[in-house]
Parts: structure tokens; C-alpha cells; sequence
């Protein structure tokens, strides 16, 4: 579902507003998550170094909804049933926070503010 999802906006051609992000909009600072339907767009077209280059944390968002289901059994899975119930709540919360300070901090590069 995802790849027809993908592909469809590859292959639509509606003019775009010059940008979908309100924070963006209003401020002119993008937010971690801009560029997600660009990167879509180039994943749609086989392109993932334009894919990346907009929005690194799009590709692995897509990487992972598709990889996770492979997880379930995994070796991966058994050690974190095994952590203690207060690592496993903070290490996706750390994770999370990393994640996004990294795509701000790309989003702000790409745009040219740092």
C-alpha cells in the first residue's frame, strides 16, 4: 500500500503550493518533517538520493513501516522483551528526540539557514 501511495504521488501533477508546512509558512524555518512529500515524490520516481537529500528521515520512516513487520520474531525482538521495563520506555523516547534533532537540524542545512 505504501509503494501505490509512493508511486500515485510520483505520478500526479497538481500544482503545489510552494510549501505545506505551516510552520514553514509562517516563520521560515522548516520543520523536521518538511520535505516528506518531495522525498515521496522522488521515491515514486526510483530517485533516492533526491529522495534523501529532502528528507532523510521520509526514507526511513518508509524503510521502517516496511521492515516492521519482519521484526516480530527477530533476535531483535527477544532482547527487547528482555530489557528492563524502564529502558524500554526511555530508549524510544531518546530515539525519538534524536531523530527529530537531526532532521531539523538537515531541514534547517538544506534550506540554507545554517
Amino acid at each position: 500500500m505504501l509503494i501505490a501511495v509512493v508511486v500515485g504521488l510520483a505520478l500526479l501533477r497538481v500544482p503545489r503550493p510552494p510549501t505545506l508546512c505551516l510552520l514553514r509558512e509562517t516563520t521560515g524555518i522548516p520543520c523536521p518533517m518538511c520535505g516528506f512529500t518531495t522525498a515521496a515524490v522522488h521515491l515514486g520516481h526510483a530517485d533516492l538520493a533526491g529522495a534523501v537529500g529532502a528528507s532523510p528521515l521520509a526514507v526511513a520512516a518508509c524503510v521502517g513501516f516496511v521492515l516492521i513487520p519482519f521484526t516480530r520474531r527477530s533476535r531483535f525482538a527477544t532482547l527487547w522483551r528482555e530489557l528492563p521495563n524502564r529502558w524500554r520506555q526511555l530508549i524510544p523516547a531518546f530515539a525519538i528526540l534524536a531523530v527529530l534533532a537531526f532532521a531539523e537540524i538537515w531541514q534547517i542545512y538544506r534550506f540554507g539557514i545554517l
